[in-house]
């Protein structure tokens, strides 16, 4: 049994200087949820003084007067692991690590400086992809007379300001990328990393809907089995050869078309559609931590964003 401290970045205090509700509240409680449930470990949380969860037994409140103890090294390092969970939007999650390892926080099992950066950036992450040749959206070629082309933010999470366009402006923004539109049905794939091996947690179908020209992920099938399912492999070690520093959970975002995997996004965290893996495997998420896994095949679980 472990004793885990957990720093969801929405819930627990990051937003402790701004107004509670963000566009990320729904998805935030969901991952909270299923982090705080029942499990073979201890588990405390940091909780915004604000939230519904203030008076949890395991709540680690934060409020104006204590923000700085999510930087604390000295109370963090006193659990055997800490999982701090942030989006990706404007460098939140890779300043975070950055400055607690900074304070020799010891105890945080997550990717390399270098790595989140990569994953956090977009265009980074593509520019390393085109470099090794791993299937992206840079390297789509599209028999349509009318190609069309996804536009997002650099430093975004999800489907946060994700649109089709017909055209590229011509004068981007330096906050902004365009890529090829890929037809066909997106996927992601949910690992733990330790070390140099990894665990395939689960693979999941997103289930994303077009109003005007905006993206928005509605529910992700978690847990299926897909006929391309033994290719997913090659494609995580692909990844892996060329991002070697990513540790801890991981969410791979790609889309399968004509018998190929083009990835689309590298989520260096904990992801929402790991908080159904319990549902969908009778498997506490956390238990990968500890390799205590008895791996089942288990049942396809629908979660609602």
């Amino acid at each position: 049994m472990k004793k885990i401290l957990i720093f969801e970045y929405i819930t627990g205090g990051g937003l402790i200087e701004n107004k509670l509700n963000y566009s990320l509240i729904n998805e935030a409680n969901t991952i909270l949820d299923s982090l705080i449930q029942e499990s073979n470990n201890t588990v405390h949380f940091f909780c915004d003084y604000r939230h519904e969860y203030k008076n949890n037994n395991n709540a680690i409140l934060v409020s104006p007067d204590n923000k700085d103890i999510i930087y604390d090294s000295n109370f963090i390092n006193e659990y055997d692991y800490f999982l701090p969970i942030c989006p990706e939007i404007d460098l939140i999650l890779f300043n975070y690590v950055k400055k607690v390892r900074q304070k020799n926080i010891t105890n945080i099992h997550i990717s390399d400086n270098k790595s989140l950066l990569i994953a956090s950036d977009k265009l980074m992450l593509k520019d390393t992809c085109n470099q090794y040749m791993i299937l992206n959206p840079d390297l789509y070629s599209s028999k349509s007379k009318y190609n069309k082309f996804i536009s997002k933010d650099r430093y975004g999470c999800g489907c946060h300001n994700v649109s089709i366009v017909n055209n590229i402006i011509r004068k981007k923004s330096s906050n902004m990328i365009y890529e090829n539109y890929i037809p066909g049905k997106s996927y992601s794939a949910n690992l733990y990393i330790k070390d140099s091996s990894y665990k395939l947690i689960s693979i999941n179908e997103q289930h994303i809907s077009r109003k005007n020209t905006s993206l928005k992920l509605n529910s992700i099938d978690v847990n299926i089995h897909p006929s391309f399912n033994n290719m997913i492999y090659k494609f995580i070690d692909d990844i892996l050869n060329v991002i070697p520093g990513l540790r801890g959970f991981i969410g791979f975002d790609f889309i399968f078309n004509n018998n190929k995997i083009f990835l689309i996004e590298i989520n260096p965290r904990f992801t929402t559609s790991m908080a159904a893996i319990d549902r969908c495997k009778n498997n506490h998420i956390l238990n990968y931590i500890n390799n205590n896994i008895n791996e089942q095949v288990g049942r396809v679980c629908n979660i609602k964003i």
